[in-house]
């Protein structure tokens, strides 16, 4: 890409693919980056570190859709990319190592003007509607969140090791019970 690069995937988790995007958008291509707001909090993901980056990234709203009586999750599931407003990508392929590596996947390279013209269409409406869902920029969201998340992840160590250290002590109380009440203390006195 060499002036921009719009991508519109369910998961980036691939460090590779997340270098080569915040590389670009380093170099001064405009990325525009849209995704899935529960894969985005996956352990993994790496679209925080690319929102942090300066890539512009937006996430899809966190609502669902009613069917009949019960609520259905809604998920922004395309998995394409338009480079340089000329190039399609687009396919079965999640921007994953497991998808590179391990999945068999598909993904078709094309110039055709009508498709691309098409999946930019799409991009421009989902840009737009989640643009307007979000109450502030996605970079401050995407690190608001991810600064939630790191806490929330240090706060869940921290009460494990308070357990651990409960534990130790109830431990401790116990064998000091069992000193006590030990035949060898009763001949001192104690018991």
């Amino acid at each position: 890409a060499t002036t921009t690069l719009e991508c519109c995937v369910f998961v980036i988790s691939d460090a590779r693919v997340a270098a080569e995007l915040k590389e670009a958008a380093a170099r001064g291509v405009a990325v525009r980056l849209i995704t899935d707001d529960k894969t985005a909090l996956d352990g993994g993901s790496q679209v925080f570190g690319m929102a942090s980056a300066g890539v512009e990234t937006l996430v899809d709203p966190d609502y669902e859709l009613k069917s009949g009586t019960a609520p259905v999750p809604r998920h922004m599931h395309h998995k394409y990319a338009i480079v340089d407003g000329r190039v399609l990508l687009c396919g079965s392929y999640n921007w994953s190592y497991s998808a590179s590596a391990r999945n068999n996947e598909n993904c078709v390279v094309t110039e055709d003007v009508y498709l691309v013209a098409k999946y930019s269409a799409e991009f421009e409406r989902l840009w737009r509607e989640f643009k307007a869902a979000a109450p502030l920029s996605q970079q401050q969201a995407a690190i608001r969140i991810q600064q939630i998340e790191r806490g929330n992840r240090e706060r869940r160590r921290f009460a494990a090791m308070a357990r651990s250290h409960r534990a130790a002590n109830v431990f401790d109380v116990a064998r000091s019970a069992m000193d006590i009440a030990s035949p060898g203390n009763r001949k001192r006195g104690r018991g």
